[in-house]
């Protein structure tokens, strides 16, 4: 009799366990489907799946609300997403980094559509749920939505932090140009004097017409602000340049300027007589003040 009871008991015991299994099986099938139909972007039929799981268990597992998370962002619902991320969160660090890579993607993709909104948000929440991610490009493109926000200085804040941590070149020119064109805009040629010139440092050579002009206006605000020193050392740096025939003439009136009200009464004549030498490119009136110079200062026009 006792050992009649122990068979059936072992009997139960194997069933059990072949129960479990054949639902942990079923259960893992569906997450798998989950995920291809988010391979496959379609959400829809991800959610699907996700939903006949939820009905079939007592307990979501954590993979679960992980698919659910991605699939809800795949829909643009981000209340949904973050309520699944957390419980994903709360549950296993191990998905810190994976949940803050499907928020930073998601955003990627709106963002390139349009969607400035929501790409924005999730780039926030990408930001706040893990900062071990590349996050390099997604900068790049917050720079240029809050730039279209006219959120300006969000948008250098951006393009910075994009600067800090891209590597490809052609990506950091394109970068580089973006946020120079923004400070040009935002009106302080100081500042987009000096990010013109970090770029030419790293040999973006392609802005030394956006880093001669930009040179030119800060110099002018500084002789205009009295701060001669500094507005002559910025000419001497913008005239190591090879400069564009078009903008010499300029750039050598304004150095003659600059030396004149600084005592620099030689240093004044060569840069006067520099416009002389491109007079076929500078404009009569150029011409005719740097004339008028030299004469001042007691030197014949050749």
């Amino acid at each position: 009799m006792k050992e009649s009871n122990r068979t059936t008991l072992g009997v139960l015991v194997v069933l059990s366990m072949l129960l479990l299994i054949g639902c942990g099986s079923k259960t893992e099938q569906a997450l798998d489907h989950a995920e291809e139909a988010l391979t496959k972007r379609d959400f829809s039929r991800a959610l699907a799946e996700l939903e006949l799981l939820r009905k079939r268990v007592s307990e979501l597992p954590i993979r679960a609300h992980y698919l659910f998370g991605r699939t809800y962002l795949g829909l643009k619902n981000l209340p949904e997403a973050e309520m699944h991320f957390n419980t994903v969160l709360g549950a296993d660090e191990a998905y810190r980094d994976s949940v803050a890579l499907a928020y930073r993607d998601r955003g990627l993709e709106l963002g390139k559509v349009g969607e400035q909104e929501l790409a924005l948000e999730c780039f926030d929440s990408a930001i706040r749920t893990s900062t071990r991610i590349d996050m390099s490009n997604a900068y790049v493109l917050m720079g240029e939505l809050y730039s279209k926000y006219g959120e300006s200085g969000r948008a250098v804040h951006y393009y910075r932090m994009a600067l800090e941590t891209l590597r490809d070149s052609t990506t950091r020119a394109l970068t580089w140009e973006k946020l120079i064109i923004l400070l040009e805009r935002l009106g302080d040629p100081g500042d987009a004097f000096l990010a013109t010139e970090e770029a030419m440092f790293e040999h973006h050579y392609y802005l030394e017409s956006r880093y001669c002009q930009n040179g030119y206006r800060y110099a002018e605000d500084l002789l205009y602000r009295g701060k001669l020193d500094s507005a002559d050392m910025i000419m001497t740096r913008v005239l190591q340049v090879p400069l564009s025939p078009m903008l010499r003439d300029d750039i050598y009136f304004l150095a003659g300027e600059i030396r004149l009200k600084n005592g620099d009464s030689q240093g004044a004549v060569d840069a006067y007589r520099e416009v002389l030498k491109l007079s076929v490119n500078a404009s009569s009136a150029l011409i005719q003040r740097a004339r008028q110079r030299l004469a001042l200062l007691g030197e014949e026009a050749p």
